[in-house]
Parts: structure tokens; sequence; C-alpha cells
């Protein structure tokens, strides 16, 4: 492709934008569309979907007007309407609907909660929890003695933060977490809890299913 022959790959997935998504980490971002500009789903012999790839360089729809930065654009085909952008946020690619996409909410609003909490804590060094407020700011949640911590000399850690994730970024005490936010905070870490339980559960049965096989053997002197 990149040695502008025109090839036509083919793939599995369960949806165009998923086939997309595959590329991402093998392929990188800037050259996804030069790599992949047109996507045609296929189901039961018929073509129900094709999607375009288009790159810009824009803020993300919902982020601030000097976050410009290169966004991959995806694009309905024949209606030119934007469904998704592809965009680099803190360490971490992100593909998140446009708003008023589908009934969609907002982009920002759409990250997942986790993910963002883990870009702030590899920049705060500290335990937190964020709870998104709108498209354009969050609330942070620190241990109520490192607050001073958090903020930074002359509010420095904010800035840095806020210029990090393109959001307004308002540091509160867990003292003052709100309820919502716990219930969300104690229903993934049931979830977490039950995936890695079912997992040690899985790995005793084929340990103890390769041991009766061992028992069985008859040792060889």
């Amino acid at each position: 492709r990149l040695a502008g022959v025109g090839l036509l790959g083919v793939t599995h997935a369960n949806s165009a934008l998923e086939a997309i998504q595959r590329l991402i980490g093998k392929v990188e971002l800037g050259l996804v569309p030069q790599v992949l500009d047109t996507i045609l789903h296929v189901e039961h012999g018929k073509i129900v979907k094709v999607l375009e790839l288009r790159m810009v360089v824009k803020p993300p729809t919902g982020m601030q007007e000097d976050l410009s930065r290169p966004v991959i654009e995806v694009v309905e085909f024949p209606s030119g309407k934007v469904s998704h952008e592809m965009f680099a946020f803190g360490s971490e690619i992100s593909v998140v609907p446009v708003e008023g996409a589908g009934g969609a909410k907002s982009p920002v609003l759409r990250f997942a909660r986790h993910g963002l909490c883990n870009a702030i804590r590899d920049m705060l060094h500290m335990r937190c929890e964020v709870d998104l407020v709108s498209t354009t700011q969050a609330n942070v949640y620190v241990p109520d003695r490192m607050i001073g911590a958090a903020v930074g000399p002359q509010g420095s850690m904010v800035k840095d933060m806020e210029e990090e994730m393109g959001i307004s970024l308002q540091i509160k005490p867990m003292s003052e977490m709100p309820r919502h936010l716990k219930s969300t905070i104690d229903d993934e870490t049931a979830s977490d809890f039950d995936i890695q339980d079912m997992r040690s559960r899985k790995s005793r049965a084929w340990e103890e299913h390769r041991g009766g096989k061992r028992k069985k053997g008859k040792r060889r002197r």
C-alpha cells in the first residue's frame, strides 16, 4: 500500500470499526489512513457498511481549541457523516464516537473512567479517582492529606495535567467523593474480582486435570 500498490485485504471482525481498531498498536497512528483508507463490512455476502478514513489536524470534538493534534476521522459513506475520531490522548490511543452520531454522548464522557484515572495517576504518583463532570471538566479526588502535593506549587501540577489531558481539572479530597462515583468504583472492583476469580478457577481446574493424568501414568525404572 505505501509503495503505491492498490491492495484489497480481508480480515474477520464483528464490525467495520473493529477492523480499524485492530491496526492500533501495530501501525503508527499517523500511518493508519495511508495503510487503510476504505473499509467494506460484508455480512451474508452483502456490503452493509462502508467507512473511509481521513487525517486532519484539529482539536478533538469537545476539547479546547488550543489542543489541536492529528485526528483520524472515521467517515460513513456515502453520507459523509463523521461517526468516530481517533487520536492520541496522553499515552493512549482513543477511539471515540462524535457527539450527535447515533445519539451518542460527548466523546470526553465516553472515555473509560479507569483509563483517565491511570493517566492522571502516572503524573501524580498517588491513588486518585476521577469524576467526569462535562466535556471540558473533571474532578480529581485524592487522599485528604495529599491535596497540596496534587495541586503542586502555585498550581503547577494541575496546570501540567490540564495541558496534557486537554480538560479542566479540580482537585478535591476523597472525603467529599459523591455517592454515585463510589458506586461506580464498587461495581468496577466487583467486576474485576469476578474476572480474576474465574481465571483462578480455570487455572486450578487445568492443574488438577493435568495432575490426574500424571497419576494414571506408570513410572519407569
